[in-house]
């Protein structure tokens, strides 16, 4: 039989280990509780990071949108057609090769034109009210108030009507601005 003593030296060895093993524990859990915290510190500064990252590029996309947007309403008014016509247009124009910068150059000329004449009765479309447009019974005033691409379907319309050859219509469409054949 155990004596008292050799009980409580059992007891204190045991309760000893049980100290040092639990301290042990102690220890590889706070460790693992800081790689833990270390793991989703470093997540959420990635995750802060890609955050900031989307918000920028969604700011510059925001901007790139608001620019289009500014450049097709000014190609639109100088052009005098209204931003959704003008895009259906630039659309088409840019299946051949024209770009919308160019396709508002096309029709401001066309516009420039078709005032001038109606304003002093020369200019680049004297030719063509004074040679076509009599033959199929066109004015000058059939092309007030139009937008650039209804004043140049009209032209181009007319063009067909008077019956031209395929080089005197691009004569015709590139005497009003270049790359009109192409856009036709």
């Amino acid at each position: 039989m155990a004596t008292a003593g050799s009980i409580v030296v059992s007891l204190l060895m045991a309760t000893g280990q049980f100290e040092t093993d639990t301290k042990r524990a102690e220890s590889i859990a706070k460790k693992r509780a800081d790689a833990i915290d270390k793991a989703f510190s470093e997540m959420g500064r990635k995750i802060g990071l890609a955050a900031t990252a989307a918000g920028a590029a969604i700011a510059a996309m925001v901007v790139s949108t608001a620019n289009a947007a500014k450049e097709i309403s000014n190609l639109a008014n100088l052009s005098g057609a209204g931003t959704e016509e003008f895009q259906r247009f630039a659309a088409g124009a840019k299946s051949v090769g024209i770009e919308q910068d160019k396709l508002g150059d096309i029709f401001k000329d066309f516009r420039e034109k078709v005032g001038e004449f109606v304003q002093t009765g020369g200019g680049g479309m004297k030719d063509f009210f004074e040679q076509i447009a009599p033959k199929v019974g066109i004015t000058a005033d059939a092309f007030r108030n139009l937008s650039g691409p209804q004043a140049l379907q009209l032209y181009v319309d007319t063009l067909e009507k008077a019956g031209l050859s395929q080089e005197q219509m691009s004569f015709y469409l590139e005497s009003m601005a270049s790359d009109t054949t192409a856009l036709i």
